[in-house]
């Protein structure tokens, strides 16, 4: 009978738990977001993160409002983020390296497979390298060459250690035994601009960063290192065209930190699939940021990224990155 009583009691008890948390996410949001971004400002992530903001911050009825605390590969923010009160009023942008690459690389204050909770994806990330306007390079050949001859004269720049944009260097710099310095930075925002200061040589970057620049005939491209040619400027091949056998993946993702309930977590998954999945905002984000969005629900994200978690494990020891 006392156990009878016990198990009414635990029913209760959960019935109560759950009834709470279903008025919160009622009344939630009713304060403003915090969206931290996890890269300097100018970056696609940051571009596209004000941009979707906006929009859900509107059907939410409070604004998302966005800061960037970059560094570290995108680490130094979602650390921030994961340290975070759980109560949906801060979510992190993530850029897939700071959960599946750099943990095996250097020591991260948080646990990339338990300490956040996925929203979705926001987008998959394209990349090419690119090169100053004027520089002597035409082709990814012209440029391999060059290095070839001028060991340790070439410098590239990357948005941080065990990024997918500094990974990709090292590989073409294993593929062609290249002697090349890195220099890491906190975006496109510093990359560029050093680029053109004659400072960086070669780096991988965005549409949305870069295609401007090659617009205004600042910048040239090399190859497309993501697997498809840009819709932007489909003139410019890619790796796997060009006869390598690797290619650039990665992904920019929303997160909170894993205590949060699941009914906040829920509503703010449903407004921001609603904004990537609509065909208005979609087509803008094409035509005046050269960028794609591409929803994926937080379910499958996570097990995408305990996947990448531990494919990167043993890629980096292979190839002796670290």
């Amino acid at each position: 009978m006392k156990l009878g009583k016990a198990k009414m009691l635990g029913v209760v008890l959960v019935g109560m738990i759950l009834s709470f948390s279903s008025a919160a996410a009622d009344e939630y949001p009713s304060r403003p977001i915090t969206m931290i971004v996890q890269f300097s400002a100018g970056t696609t992530t940051d571009i596209i993160a004000r941009r979707v903001g906006e929009e859900v911050g509107k059907s939410l009825g409070q604004p998302i409002v966005c800061v960037n605390k970059a560094g570290g590969g995108g680490t130094i923010g979602v650390a921030e983020m994961v340290r975070s009160k759980p109560d949906g009023y801060t979510i992190g942008c993530i850029n897939m390296p700071a959960l599946a690459i750099i943990p095996h690389m250097q020591p991260i204050p948080y646990d990339p497979l338990k300490d956040v909770a996925h929203l979705c994806v926001v987008q998959p990330y394209e990349y090419a390298l690119y090169v100053k306007a004027d520089a002597p390079w035409n082709s990814l050949k012209d440029f391999v060459e060059y290095a070839q001859k001028n060991p340790g004269k070439v410098i590239y720049g990357s948005v941080g250690v065990g990024t997918t944009n500094h990974i990709i260097l090292v590989r073409l710099a294993q593929e062609h035994n290249l002697n090349m310095k890195h220099v890491p930075y906190k975006g496109d925002g510093e990359i560029i601009p050093a680029m053109l200061g004659g400072h960086v040589h070669i780096a991988s970057g965005s549409p949305a960063a870069v295609v401007p620049q090659v617009r205004a005939g600042k910048l040239k491209l090399l190859v497309v290192t993501s697997k498809d040619r840009w819709v932007y400027l489909p003139q410019v091949p890619t790796l796997l065209e060009s006869g390598y056998k690797f290619y650039q993946s990665s992904y920019f993702s929303l997160g909170v930190p894993a205590a949060t309930p699941e009914p906040i977590r829920k509503k703010l998954e449903e407004s921001f699939r609603k904004i990537l999945q609509d065909p208005a905002i979609n087509k803008e984000v094409e035509e005046k940021l050269s960028a794609k969005l591409g929803y994926m629900s937080g379910a499958e994200y996570a097990k995408y990224i305990q996947e990448q978690h531990a494919f990167y494990k043993d890629f980096l020891k292979q190839h002796g990155i670290k």
